[in-house]
């Protein structure tokens, strides 16, 4: 049992979540894809990854 004012004793039976945590502004999958249309679309990148058009 930890005290109440302790802030930096892990407690036990206190589980994190698995995994990494998100990012408080993380967008979707679809606000992604948008802007990598618009940005294909502008001509700001090569539709080949390796650089060769």
């Amino acid at each position: 049992m930890k005290q109440p004012e302790d802030k930096f004793t892990l407690d036990v039976f206190e589980k994190r979540p698995r995994g990494r945590p998100r990012k408080p502004h993380a967008k979707s999958g679809a606000q992604r894809q948008r802007e990598y249309r618009a940005r294909l679309k502008n001509g700001e990148l090569s539709s080949h990854r390796n650089g060769n058009s």
